[in-house]
C-alpha cells in the first residue's frame, strides 16, 4: 500500500494554534491565568467578540464568537465561546462538550490548500473568507474526539 504524500500537506508546517471551545470564556481565562497560563489578550482587549459571515455545512451562515489567545511557547492557545448564531463551535459543544476543538495551521494559499485537502477526502465544515481579517476553513471533525483541523490565513494574532 502506497503512503500518502505528507510533504505537500498544509499540515506539514509548524502548528500555529490549538483551539478550545468553552461555555464561559471569562471563567476559563480566570482559571488558566490562576494556573500561570497567559496572559490572554486580543490586541488591546482581553476578549474580542468577532462577527462572521460564511458557510456552515455548505449553507450561508452568520455568527458571533468570543475569542482570546495566550502564547504557550511557539504555539497559541485560542479560547472560543459561541456567542450568537449557528456555528461549528455550538455543534462541538453539543456533541462533545467543552475542550479541544481544533488544531490550527497557517497558509498563504487557503483556496489551493483547501482544494488539496478536499481531493484527499476531507469535507469543509465551516468557512469564512474575509478581506478585513484572517480567512479560515475548518474541516469536519474526526469521529473520535470531534477534533477539527483549521487552515487560516496569517493575520493579526
Amino acid at each position: 500500500m502506497e503512503s500518502p504524500a505528507y510533504d505537500d500537506s498544509p499540515y506539514a508546517g509548524p502548528l500555529h494554534h490549538v483551539g478550545l471551545v468553552v461555555r464561559d470564556i471569562e471563567k476559563t481565562i480566570a482559571h488558566l491565568e490562576a494556573m500561570g497560563i497567559g496572559p490572554f489578550t486580543m490586541g488591546d482587549q482581553k476578549i474580542l467578540t468577532i462577527s462572521f459571515t460564511g458557510e456552515l455545512h455548505g449553507e450561508p451562515a452568520e455568527w458571533e464568537t468570543k475569542v482570546s489567545n495566550a502564547r504557550i511557547g511557539e504555539v497559541e492557545l485560542e479560547l472560543l465561546e459561541p456567542a450568537r448564531g449557528r456555528q461549528a463551535l455550538s455543534e462541538s459543544l453539543e456533541a462533545a462538550g467543552e475542550g479541544l476543538h481544533h488544531l490550527g495551521f497557517l497558509t498563504e494559499d487557503l483556496h489551493g490548500d483547501v482544494a488539496k485537502q478536499v481531493a484527499r477526502g476531507q469535507k469543509v465544515w465551516t468557512s469564512s473568507y474575509r478581506d478585513d481579517a484572517p480567512s479560515f476553513v475548518y474541516f469536519e471533525p474526526t469521529a473520535i474526539g470531534e477534533l477539527a483541523i483549521e487552515l487560516r490565513t496569517p493575520g493579526v494574532d
